[in-house]
């Protein structure tokens, strides 16, 4: 376990973070020099993506709140604990909203420094969308360096893809929380919750995306469970 403190937020990072990193960053494939450091800029990417996503969670929460937040960061995500803030549901809100937030300017960063890197914004965004999409920019890494290229590429995908998952209206997702904090029904939260988990398994299914597929799944589970356990004429969350 490693821990360190960053802004006054206490972090701790387990173990099984950088393990699930390395599988999904296709660190049981190497066959070579570059694409070692291919993997290990993967990681980087992904682990700046999410500390600076729960950073957001932290930092904000803090300044409405007070309390002494906590970011917890294993497998493929963190939490962000803060036992004693205390916010209103709007200020809740605004601290949810704030991690996609910041997981989003990593990215728009992240292309200003290649822009500004290469001499030329509009190819940046070519070659940013690209990547994105699944396609290797090929005149990209013949023309720059690569390793360098890999590190902007890989901080906008994992920004634009850690960002749009989690606004997603599916408990406890950010989305599903910010959903939380407008309605007043949980039986409604929960129910569009399983709704949507459902319809992004079937999209995940179609595209191939298996581990997103189960990932879904297993939140449509929490879901249908949860508004079995909620009164039908509860108002509230508590």
């Amino acid at each position: 376990m490693i821990r360190f403190s960053l802004f006054g937020v206490r972090v701790c990072i387990h173990p099984t973070l950088w393990l699930t990193l390395s599988f999904l960053g296709g660190a049981f494939m190497i066959s070579s020099v570059v694409e070692l450091f291919s993997v290990l800029l993967f990681i980087l990417a992904a682990f700046v993506v999410l500390l600076t996503h729960e950073m957001g969670h932290a930092l904000v929460g803090r300044k409405l709140g007070g309390g002494q937040p906590c970011v917890y960061l294993a497998w493929l995500g963190g939490d962000c604990t803060n036992e004693t803030v205390r916010l209103t549901r709007r200020q809740g809100v605004a601290m949810t909203a704030c991690g996609p937030l910041s997981s989003a300017l990593v990215g728009v960063l992240a292309y200003v420094l290649l822009g500004v890197y290469i001499g030329d914004f509009r190819s940046a965004a070519s070659y940013a969308a690209q990547f994105v999409q699944g396609y290797m920019p090929a005149e990209a890494v013949m023309s720059y360096p690569p390793l360098a290229m890999f590190l902007f590429f890989f901080l906008i995908e994992l920004s634009c893809w850690w960002t749009l998952l989690n606004l997603l209206p599916i408990f406890p997702l950010d989305g599903g929380q910010i959903m939380q904090g407008l309605m007043k029904s949980p039986r409604q939260v929960h129910g569009i919750s399983l709704a949507a988990a459902l319809a992004v398994a079937g999209f995940a299914v179609v595209v191939h995306l298996w581990l997103l597929c189960i990932f879904m799944v297993l939140l449509a589970v929490l879901n249908h469970k949860l508004r079995q356990e909620t009164h039908p004429g509860g108002t509230d969350f508590h």
